[in-house]
């Protein structure tokens, strides 16, 4: 077998071999040493392009004659600015470039060879490029079996570029899908996490009922609501929704939940309970963020429910077939201002008539044409059912008024009825 034919072989099974490596940490030493195999060379090295920096970063040496202890030297992390050294040159112009004579050569950095004790005296660098980008350069240094690199060594290397971009590229693809797939775990364990914080529906007497459910818009969201009993008998119902979407929101909205439960143990009327509420919340919000909410403290026994609004929406009374919204007490979103103030209201519930209170992303959920669910829609939607339970049935009419289109916001619905 000639020569070529078997450097040609070694090109062949170059490419089965970086075909079948995924890990960038187990590609970079089978690319250098396949690049010295194909040309028969003494060292090699592999610089890596950082398209933000718009360096070339030294990732990995290769060198056949060096110690280990020399080697050592090599393996500090260097930055290469674009069109500075032999690789700065070649990553500039996206050209090979064939030095014989290095040593004379004005571009070749010697810095290298004064540390290391090697002596370089000819360099074959050629780039590293992938659909006309720049992934780095890869470059041979003295060949072992004559004075210096050929046009023939020169094409096998620049051949070897080639499959060595490829591989790069479906490394780093391969390392995105593989942190993708870890976040998207991640995220699942928050949303797992998150629903820990939903109530459980409590089962009360003499007809009453408090129901509530939150889909968030991604895995986890900035929803909250919760049903707190008191020993008077008396439930807290609220539903918040912290300003933001996603992971901030969802960390915003489990600090929140704390406060909130903190503040139920002194069994306050809602609207100091707000004040408290609102006070704790600007210690970790700081004005930056906030949340709206309502508030209502339900009476079971009597149907009293007296509530206050932190500029939420305000609660809705569904009664014999009609919808009204009810007053709105004065209140400014928690964790704006350290000395809130929050009016109070007061309806009583008869059998039949529903309380609901949702949050946004009910009325500005949007299907694929972007119009809004909007405050007709929902009110038809309530009207549709007639009587308790109605919750159920309104989420129902967003989600088939989205139709496929992604929820644009988080979609909550608590509702007090009497049936």
């Amino acid at each position: 077998m000639s020569s070529q034919a078997r450097r040609l072989k070694k090109l062949i099974q170059a490419n089965e071999v970086l075909a079948s490596i995924e890990s960038l940490v187990d590609l970079l030493p089978q690319l250098l040493r396949l690049a010295q195999d194909v040309t028969g060379a003494e060292a090699s090295s592999i610089l890596l392009y950082n398209k933000e920096k718009n360096v070339l970063e030294f990732a990995l040496a290769m060198n056949d004659v060096l110690s280990e202890m020399s080697m050592d030297i090599l393996k500090t992390r260097i930055e290469l600015p674009l069109g500075k050294g032999i690789a700065g040159w070649v990553a500039l112009h996206k050209k090979s470039l064939n030095v014989v004579d290095a040593q004379n050569d004005a571009r070749f950095s010697r810095d290298a060879d004064k540390k290391t004790g090697f002596e370089t005296r000819c360099i074959l660098c050629v780039p590293i490029i992938h659909k006309g980008e720049l992934q780095g350069v890869v470059q041979v240094l003295n060949s072992s079996s004559k004075d210096c690199f050929n046009i023939e060594d020169q094409e096998l290397l620049e051949s070897f570029g080639h499959l060595a971009g490829v591989a790069l590229v479906r490394s780093e693809l391969m390392i995105q899908r593989l942190n993708q797939q870890k976040f998207e775990t991640q995220l699942e364990a928050a949303s797992r996490i998150q629903k820990q914080f939903n109530p459980k529906t409590p089962e009360l007497t003499g007809g009453n009922h408090i129901w509530g459910n939150s889909v968030p818009a991604h895995f986890v969201g900035g929803d909250l609501y919760d049903f707190i009993p008191n020993s008077d008998g008396s439930w807290y119902v609220y539903v918040a929704d912290v300003s933001g979407k996603g992971l901030p929101a969802a960390l915003i909205m489990s600090a929140l939940w704390t406060r909130i439960r903190a503040a139920a143990v002194k069994e306050l009327s809602p609207n100091e309970m707000m004040t408290e509420i609102n006070k704790a919340a600007f210690e970790f919000m700081g004005g930056e963020v906030f949340a709206t909410m309502v508030l209502v403290r339900f009476y079971p026994e009597t149907g009293k429910c007296s509530y206050c609004v932190a500029g939420h929406p305000a609660p809705l009374l569904v009664a014999d077939g009609e919808v009204k919204e009810m007053d709105r007490p004065l209140g400014l979103p928690v964790g704006i201002l350290d000395d809130g103030e929050f009016g109070l209201a007061e309806i009583s519930l008869e059998k039949g008539q529903s309380l609901i209170v949702v949050t946004d992303g009910v009325d500005e959920a949007r299907n694929k044409d972007k119009d809004f669910f909007g405050t007709e829609r929902l009110a038809e939607a309530l009207k549709i059912e007639g009587k308790p339970p109605l919750g159920k049935s309104l989420l129902k009419a967003v989600s088939r008024w989205r139709g496929k289109t992604p929820p644009n916001d988080d979609t909550t619905v608590v509702e007090i009825y009497k049936s």
